[in-house]
């Protein structure tokens, strides 16, 4: 998800100036009365996304789910966060598709295994960030 300069014939910045918000290129999105994600288990009338992910600024997805939990139980150490990281709850416990846990402005999500799986994920995940209102950190930029 990251670009930056230094290859030949792009005119993009290696830096952005302000954090720009995480937009869906879609049309329909608009017009939807609901959006559910559901392989997530969340839904936009159903939970409140904005204030569940609004702070997210680092997302970090490999494909074991029990690797995704050991990952986020050492952010949640890292980090020094309040609680026992032993007790993380997986957000997309509803479904058996993935596992998601935040802690802190991290989100730690598993893909599952082949491009179909990560496809789904990561188009559940880029709609999830924007309705969520996520703004892009400093320094990076979407294609």
């Amino acid at each position: 998800m990251c670009r930056g300069g230094g290859f030949e014939g792009t005119k993009t910045p290696l830096f952005t100036t302000n954090r720009e918000p995480v937009i869906v290129k879609n049309p329909n999105l608009f017009t939807m009365e609901e959006d559910i994600l559901y392989h997530f288990s969340l839904g936009t009338k159903t939970h409140n996304l904005p204030e569940m992910f609004g702070d997210i600024k680092f997302v970090c997805v490999g494909g074991s789910a029990n690797r995704m939990k050991a990952f986020a139980q050492f952010i949640h150490q890292e980090l020094s966060l309040p609680g026992n990281p032993g007790e993380i709850q997986d957000i997309c416990e509803g479904t058996d598709r993935y596992c998601m846990y935040k802690v802190g402005p991290v989100l730690s999500i598993s893909h599952g295994m082949g491009v179909p799986s990560i496809s789904i994920m990561l188009h559940e995940l880029i709609k999830l960030l924007h309705h969520a209102q996520c703004r892009i950190p400093l320094g990076l930029e979407l294609p």
